[in-house]
Formats: structure tokens, C-alpha cells, sequence
């Protein structure tokens, strides 16, 4: 990741913090976003003390003002921009809601759809785009959901999201092939922020533990680095086989499965 610029879209916790922390880890010159700017430079600080580069940045992923200027922000902070990494979700009561399709009101439905999709991956990739048409070695890496092809209930709305997110990526991929930009999607399942044994689950095609956030960043900064140059358009799903399970899923497990 030596040279890279990156943006991590909700990188303040959880996994995008440690995708952050992971790529200037790895040399690559960091801006970190979100919402809350105690916890961001917090983020900014350990990155700093452990002799990487980072810069914090507010990030209202429902603003596109907010979306492009933090764009702006960061090229104008490193110099340019080479690798988008579309982590961030909608927060509150709305995005954690777990009901049948036809509860939702429009109002709930948008406000999911525009903070995973259109704020955090359209907006993102529109502002985002002639930067890394300009730069060597760009990618765009998205961060997607078991949920947007697991089909549990309860979660029509977000899983549309992330089935809009996964589409979208193969769009840009083959968009961005004459601009030298790849684009790349990790399915996500089953992370939290402490590693643990996931219990009675053994066998079954599945791992023994649940997932945490470093097993997404390990995905994240192979697929960002010029060692995935080849690596374009995919859906690459990083569960523990938790979606290779022929059993069905029980009501915590559909839960958990939400990121």
C-alpha cells in the first residue's frame, strides 16, 4: 500500500476503522471519516502514534455537499486520491430496524437506500472518479452484506441496498476499465467487534468463531493493492461459510448477520 491516498468512508469503528488502521499499517496515507469527530481522531491519533499519516474528516454520508467535500478535502490534503473504500451505513433506530417489507414507511425506506447506496457508494464514486482516473493503481472496494443475498426477513430494505451495492460494483468495474480503475465488492457476514467462539455451530461448513473486523480489512487492502491487479468486478464473500450452510438460519443468527 506504499503511495497509496485512501478513503475509508465510516472508518470512526468496527471495520472501517480497521481497514484504516490496517492500510497505513501498510503505508498508505489515510483519510479517516464519519460522523463523530471525538471518536475519528481517536482513530487519527493511534494511526499517528504508531508512525503511519492520517487525517480525520466529517462525513455526513446523507449530504452530497458533505460526500463531495470530503473528497475534495482529502485530495487536497495528500496531493490525490487512488483508493475509495465504501464502508460507511446509515445509523439510528431507522437503519437498525428489523420488520416485514410492507411496515416500512417511504420515509424509512429512502433514508436506508440513500446512506448504503446513493451517499455511500454513488455520491462516493461520482466525486470520487476523476481523481482516480488520474492516478495509478486505483480501486474502489465496497463493502457489501451477506444480507443482499441471503433473502432473511426482516431486512428487505437494507438487503436492497446491498444487492444495489453489489450491481453497482460490476458497473464500475466495467466503466472504469479504460480509466484504469478497478472495482471490487466484499460480501460480508457475521463480524463483530470481539473475536469469540460462535458456539454449537461446529461443522456445517462453517468456521468456530465469528468473524471480527480484521478478517474484512485482511480482504480489503489485498484487493486495494496493485497484488489484485487483476482482481475486477468481483463479489468476493468474506463469512467463515457461513452462507455455504445448508441449514436454515436461526432468528439471532439473521440478526447477526446484519454489518
Amino acid at each position: 500500500m506504499n503511495g497509496k491516498v485512501a478513503l475509508v468512508t465510516g472508518s470512526t469503528r468496527g471495520i472501517g476503522r480497521s481497514i484504516a488502521e490496517h492500510f497505513a499499517s501498510e503505508g498508505a496515507k489515510v483519510a479517516v471519516t464519519g460522523r463523530t469527530v471525538e471518536r475519528g481522531q481517536k482513530v487519527v491519533d493511534r494511526i499517528r502514534e504508531a508512525g503511519g499519516e492520517a487525517e480525520f474528516f466529517e462525513l455526513d454520508v446523507t449530504s452530497e455537499a458533505s460526500v463531495r467535500d470530503v473528497i475534495d478535502g482529502t485530495v487536497a490534503r495528500f496531493g490525490g486520491l487512488t483508493t475509495l473504500i465504501n464502508n460507511a451505513a446509515p445509523t439510528g433506530a431507522v437503519a437498525t430496524s428489523v420488520k416485514p417489507m410492507h411496515e416500512y414507511s417511504t420515509e424509512e425506506w429512502e433514508a436506508i437506500l440513500t446512506g448504503t447506496l446513493t451517499g455511500n457508494v454513488f455520491w462516493a464514486c461520482k466525486y470520487a472518479w476523476p481523481h482516480l482516473a488520474r492516478a495509478e493503481g486505483a480501486s474502489i472496494v465496497n463493502i457489501s452484506s451477506g444480507q443482499s443475498v441471503a433473502g432473511f426477513k426482516g431486512f428487505s430494505a437494507y438487503a436492497a441496498a446491498k444487492g444495489g451495492v453489489n450491481s453497482l460494483t460490476r458497473s464500475l468495474a466495467a466503466e472504469g476499465a479504460v480509466d484504469g480503475i478497478r472495482a471490487n465488492c466484499i460480501l460480508v457476514g457475521r463480524v463483530v467487534a470481539l473475536k469469540g467462539d460462535i458456539g454449537g455451530h461446529k461443522g456445517g461448513g462453517r468456521l468456530t468463531r465469528i468473524g471480527n473486523p480484521m478478517d474484512i480489512a485482511y480482504a480489503a487492502t489485498w484487493l486495494a493493492s496493485d497484488e489484485a491487479e487483476f482482481a475486477t468486478g468481483s463479489l468476493v464473500t468474506v463469512d467463515g461459510g457461513f452462507s455455504i450452510n445448508g441449514d436454515a438460519a436461526s432468528e439471532s443468527e439473521q440478526e447477526a448477520a446484519l454489518v
